[in-house]
């Protein structure tokens, strides 16, 4: 049973907890690459961010009781980022997933305490999220569980200011910044603080095919820890001036270069964000490039790094796009890899009203 920690003593220890989960878990790298003009924030666990100033932020102005049971809707890094940070501060823990939860993840999690829901639905099934979601209202309704709203929680985005400043600490000016996007914490929370320093600077979202972020209809997703099939607020449209989609195969594929190319093994979501910075920083030789590379590749060892299983579901190095399609709409968007000019506008603007509400 976990003993629950009083307030007092929590908020008395928190300075040190931070400091001490953030080096533990995800201790900060900034890495430079090739071509020269091109670097990397390399996260290997970036939830942590996240879910540590959610937690915190809640236990400070009260919205999370000192007893409370948490809550979240969460198949990946997200559920064990607030895993770590519920064991540190006492609180209980109920996930709501689906089967992309492999099973050592979920041995893991129920290690750590939380409890573990899975719906009977598969991670590439359009309407997933969503079954998820209603998983977790009905068990608020029957418990007053605390739901910390990731997609929603203004404190997803306010949580990478110390991996801004390391960033810009390290590498002075940015241009461009690339970055995945599925809660569009990282990348529009990343985007807000630089462009306090470099209003200019470039934000580059990468989604995936059948997701709603960017104006396509729900799909069948195969490449998970980007995309949505719910649309977050924390996706800020008007920040972004470019978005590209990044099928599975290419994923797959830049995450096998990236170890290759430079000896960082990372999961396939660091593997899209290293496939566009590259090709953006070969292309504009003279803008300096931060890619976000949020996953390491601890899930993903008997799939996308064994050639077997490649093999086996089709996923073929020659049969990977190298270079971006130009699109005009993103409904436009299909195949392996397409490139859409956001220029900063809304959701509305781009796709118009009706589309947007669906």
């Amino acid at each position: 049973m976990i003993a629950f920690v009083p307030f007092r003593a929590l908020i008395e220890k928190m300075p040190h907890t931070l400091s001490d989960i953030i080096g533990a878990h995800a201790p900060l790298t900034i890495v430079s690459l090739w071509p020269e003009n091109l670097a990397a924030i390399d996260f290997r666990m970036m939830k942590i961010f996240p879910a540590l100033n959610i937690v915190e932020t809640g236990l400070r102005n009260g919205d999370i009781r000192p007893d409370a049971t948490i809550v979240e809707t969460s198949s990946g890094s997200m559920a064990l980022g607030l895993a770590i940070v519920c064991l540190r501060f006492g609180l209980k823990l109920h996930i709501f997933g689906d089967h992309a939860i492999e099973l050592p993840l979920k041995r893991t999690l129920e290690e750590l305490g939380t409890e573990v829901h899975l719906v009977e639905a598969t991670a590439s099934e359009a309407n997933v999220q969503l079954l998820r979601r209603q998983a977790l209202l009905k068990f608020i309704d029957r418990t007053s569980a605390t739901w910390v709203r990731q997609y929603d929680n203004p404190g997803n985005r306010l949580s990478y200011a110390r991996p801004a400043e390391e960033a810009i600490r390290r590498l002075g000016k940015i241009d461009v910044l690339v970055a995945t996007v599925g809660s569009g914490g990282s990348s529009c929370g990343l985007a807000h603080y630089c462009r306090a320093f470099f209003p200019d600077m470039k934000l580059v979202g990468i989604d995936t095919f059948g997701s709603v972020l960017f104006g396509q209809p729900a799909g069948r997703r195969d490449l998970r820890g980007l995309g949505n099939s719910i649309l977050p607020r924390n996706v800020l449209h008007d920040a972004f001036d470019e978005v590209h989609w990044v099928g599975a195969n290419e994923a797959y594929q830049a995450a096998r270069r990236l170890h290759r190319e430079t000896s960082l093994k990372r999961g396939p979501t660091s593997g899209a964000a290293y496939l566009v910075a590259k090709w953006y920083a070969e292309v504009f030789p003279r803008s300096k490039v931060l890619a976000v590379f949020p996953d390491d590749s601890s899930r993903y060892e008997h799939t996308v790094y064994d050639p077997a299983w490649m093999n086996k579901h089709g996923y073929y190095g020659e049969l990977a796009a190298t270079q971006p399609a130009i699109v005009d709409h993103p409904l436009c968007a299909s195949g392996g890899w397409c490139r859409f000019d956001w220029s900063r506008r809304s959701l509305i603007d781009v796709i118009g009203r009706s589309s947007s509400t669906n």
